[in-house]
């Protein structure tokens, strides 16, 4: 059994996947507000990791505003979710289809049939059941934007989920506001059956209002106050929540500074420590890959956005027990700084033609020497990176 029982989603559903003790690993993405780039780096992060030999299976759960096949170059043409809800003798297996790419599946929304934004929560569970039964490696659930129960219950099918955010206030405030829901969500789920806990839990969630100073810890200190074994039980479920950031569209290293005390912040108010799995640059062929319905691992691989992006892949691959990290801490004190480490090697691979005087004057075989030796450069930092974080690389898998 790879799941215990703690929380009871939508009045039925008891179970969140640990994922740091399941073969299957089920990887919620989520950005707290649209336009981030979550689906993007998902689509992206299941090539890569399909490409190092693992079963990938891609579920777009954004509900209602489905475009996950969209960012593979897929047409929206076969039977999705929308399908699977309003048909009871369909399982989650009967529409998910292999694609083209190495060892990736796909399992569509369906922003063709109405009411896929509003479902209930018999819907939900069969969907979390279902998904449950699928054999995978990684199981990559899309989410759509925002914070409403269908996104939270979803991104709390696992403790492992990702945060997709950007270094701008806005996104890093929703990101804060999706963790802070997060959290009562999952306590009233907890702790349901108390009525004196369950009420207490609500009248915090109602106070807990926008640019008002929050403390995670009071809460837990009056769920004990009332009730010494729901408190202890409250502690350990939060603790059991191990969400990763990736800082997408960032122009520098220095864009890693606001989402370090995003970190605090979270930490010191929610209880809740949060890891980083590193950067992804603001890069223009993202735009041009998405402008041919291309993934960017595809149409551009050598870019430095898909590069970063291959070496979060890389991350999640070598880590048996993800999303614990095995980390080498005598070279950082914790995962944001070895993402300021890597920030700051790819910043200089990206100045270095800047460095060189540019490229006005050099014939088109200095520029293919350029290129290659950038090229090398990169993959030279990558695999430093990867010793000092991962020690010796996997095999590619099983």
């Amino acid at each position: 059994m790879d799941y215990f029982r703690i929380c009871f989603f939508c009045g039925i559903i008891k179970i969140m996947i640990l994922s740091e003790k399941s073969y299957r690993k089920i990887i919620p993405v989520a950005g707290g507000k649209g336009g981030v780039g979550k689906s993007i780096f998902t689509v992206n992060l299941g090539l890569y990791l399909g490409r190092l030999g693992k079963r990938v299976i891609l579920i777009d759960l954004d509900m209602g505003a489905a475009n996950l096949h969209t960012c593979l170059g897929l047409k929206n043409t076969r039977p999705g979710l929308g399908n699977f809800v309003s048909n009871r003798e369909l399982s989650l297996a009967d529409i998910m289809y292999r694609t083209d790419y190495p060892n990736l599946f796909f399992i569509p929304g369906d922003v063709l049939a109405p009411g896929m934004a509003d479902i209930v929560y018999n819907q939900k569970r069969n969907i979390i059941s279902q998904m449950l039964k699928l054999e995978a490696d990684y199981i990559l659930l899309d989410l759509g934007a925002g914070s409403h129960f269908n996104v939270i219950d979803f991104f709390l099918v696992s403790n492992s989920g990702i945060l997709v955010v950007t270094p701008q206030v806005p996104s890093l405030l929703n990101v804060y506001g999706f963790l802070k829901n997060l959290n009562f969500r999952f306590l009233q789920r907890a702790l349901t059956g108390k009525k004196t806990v369950e009420e207490c839990i609500r009248s915090h969630a109602r106070e807990a209002r926008p640019n008002t100073r929050f403390r995670m810890s009071r809460v837990l200190h009056e769920i004990e106050k009332l009730d010494r074994d729901s408190g202890r039980t409250a502690r350990g479920y939060l603790k059991s929540l191990k969400p990763s950031l990736v800082v997408n569209m960032a122009f520098t290293p220095e864009d890693l500074k606001p989402v370090d005390n995003l970190r605090q912040l979270v930490r010191d108010g929610l209880n809740v420590d949060l890891a980083c799995l590193g950067m992804v640059c603001a890069d223009n062929e993202i735009d041009k890959a998405m402008k041919k319905l291309m993934p960017l691992a595809l149409e551009s691989p050598q870019s430095m956005a898909a590069r970063q992006i291959e070496r979060i892949a890389e991350k999640i691959f070598q880590s048996d027990n993800f999303p614990d990290m095995p980390l080498d801490f005598s070279e950082y004190k914790d995962s944001f700084e070895l993402a300021a480490i890597e920030a700051d090697n790819d910043w200089a691979c990206m100045r270095e033609p800047a460095a060189t005087g540019g490229a006005e004057g050099r014939n088109p075989a200095d520029m293919e020497a350029i290129i290659v030796a950038q090229q090398r450069k990169i993959q030279e930092l990558q695999q430093t990176v990867r010793m000092l974080t991962l020690g010796a690389p996997k095999t590619g898998a099983g």
